[in-house]
């Protein structure tokens, strides 16, 4: 397969990085920083920004270009369309936009509850709870399609999985792949398939599951790329024909959308004790965002790969 990678840009870190929809058929990203929601292009580089006077702990969970975000901050849940609404008592930690609609995750002691609410005026439509002690939640939209799969991370409880649907204004929640604890790098950008990264208590295998009746149809194994402790959490689809992955304290891994003709990348990074891949980003147009860790700190690398 042959990638040639090429580092584009070192940026600082973009832990909050949120899809945002595109723009002249390019994807577009909306990130928090300094008092702005800054709406970003294929390169991360800055395009436009919207200020919000909502302090300084504060992060983008959904986007639609500029014109409606979808923010968590110190005083609740913020939905800044053509008016800025706060919901209070909503420290939502994920959400989705869903047919019009906004789906967002809140944490609540041992469970999670499901919203759906009004992104107009912020009153909640519906509300479903989920038993998930302690869990971090994370919402994945279909690109093309009205609908979703929340990740519930238990830590050491494991994953669980739902496919969210939202039909009216009611939720209809499915629970897929129950008992493989599974890690949602992505759906690939047709929406077609699914790629899954190994949780850490067996991090031997990466999956493809086809879409939407999950049925597998490749893997890689740890042992087909000479990864000695396997795979870490990060994962995603450079476009439909190819994927990335990281082999811990190892490489960056490139492999066709069969997991097939897998290839180590080099990136000015020393993996292993030196440093760490922690999340991949699909920007399109054969980019990808690389959320590292070094001992020097946090940093972006945005890399083609082509």
């Amino acid at each position: 397969m042959l990638i040639s990678a090429d580092v584009i840009d070192v940026l600082d870190p973009m832990s909050g990085l949120v899809l945002a929809g595109e723009a002249g058929g390019r994807l577009t990203f909306a990130l928090w920083r300094d008092g702005a929601v800054r709406l970003l292009d294929d390169r991360l580089a800055e395009n436009s920004r919207r200020e919000l006077p909502l302090g300084d702990d504060v992060c983008v969970l959904a986007a639609s270009s500029l014109d409606l975000l979808v923010l968590a901050s110190a005083g609740g849940l913020v939905i800044a369309g053509e008016e800025v609404v706060t919901v209070p008592g909503v420290p939502a930690d994920a959400a989705a936009l869903l047919g019009g609609l906004l789906v967002v995750a809140v944490p609540d002691g041992e469970r999670h509850r499901l919203l759906v609410l009004d992104p107009a005026t912020g009153a909640i439509l519906d509300d479903q709870a989920i038993d998930a002690d302690d869990a971090r939640a994370f919402l994945h939209p279909h690109p093309s399609e009205d609908t979703a799969i929340l990740e519930l991370a238990m830590g050491q409880d494991g994953v669980l999985a739902f496919r969210v649907d939202v039909e009216g204004s009611r939720l209809h929640l499915t629970e897929i792949l129950a008992g493989d604890d599974p890690v949602v790098a992505g759906f690939s950008p047709s929406g077609a398939r699914l790629l899954l990264t190994p949780y850490p208590s067996d991090p031997q295998t990466v999956r493809v599951l086809s879409w939407p009746d999950l049925k597998e149809i490749s893997r890689l194994d740890a042992s087909d790329v000479d990864a000695e402790y396997g795979f870490g959490l990060a994962g995603c689809w450079i476009n439909d024909d190819r994927a990335a992955v990281y082999a811990t304290e190892d490489a960056l891994i490139v492999a066709d959308e069969n997991l097939d003709s897998s290839e180590r990348i080099v990136l000015p990074i020393d993996f292993g004790d030196e440093g760490e891949i922690e999340r991949l980003t699909h920007l399109g147009s054969g980019n990808v965002a690389v959320g590292a860790w070094t001992p020097a700190g946090r940093l972006t690398l945005v890399v083609r790969l082509i």
